[in-house]
């Protein structure tokens, strides 16, 4: 039984014919942009548990390579990929070891710093706070924490030069973007 009480449902048509609202079609509203208020990040140097954090993690990821494929050290560079590869290949690190796989970002995160001249900072946005690569004093980021952990969550392969390389393209565009800004003082 529906029972409907006389001034209790009222639709205000003159609202809905106001000249500023319209109907959008549904390709208008797939090409509309919604007004987003930024937030913009806050960027700062590690701090003192940040930087132990890494240094553990580090530590935990060197260990491992040392126990599983006879290696006591890395150099920094790119030729760490190869037994970081070996590592992945050899499933020393379980799919679901997400602190495994972060860790290794991390010591992946330090060939690109070694490579590139980045440096470690800790990011934080609107959706938490996160141990970042920056290029110099710039607003240019690179996220190697999650970067293996997100890869195995979507099943997608670990292939450490291909990462590498396309993350080289990027810091290299930031680079060449940073170069060719012109400079207002």
């Amino acid at each position: 039984m529906l029972l409907i009480l006389p001034g209790l449902l009222t639709f205000d048509f003159a609202a809905a014919e106001e000249p500023g609202l319209r109907e959008l079609t549904s390709e208008e509203l797939e090409r509309y942009e919604f007004d987003v208020e930024e937030v913009p990040a806050t960027v700062k140097d590690l701090s003192l548990g940040q930087r132990y954090s890494l240094d553990t993690q580090r530590t935990e990821t060197m260990d491992l390579i040392a126990r599983r494929l006879g290696v006591l050290n890395l150099k920094g560079d790119k030729s760490d990929l190869k037994v970081l590869q070996n590592l992945v290949d050899r499933k020393a690190i379980g799919r679901d070891d997400v602190r495994g796989l972060q860790s290794l970002g991390i010591v992946f995160g330090d060939v690109l710093v070694n490579e590139y001249g980045l440096s470690w900072v800790s990011y934080e946005d609107d959706v938490g706070t996160s141990k970042a690569l920056r290029w110099k004093k710039t607003e240019n980021y690179v996220f190697p924490v999650t970067l293996f952990s997100k890869r195995v969550q979507f099943k997608e392969k670990i292939n450490m030069t291909g990462v590498f390389e396309e993350i080289g393209a990027e810091v290299e565009g930031f680079i060449a973007y940073e170069a060719a800004r012109p400079v207002f003082k």
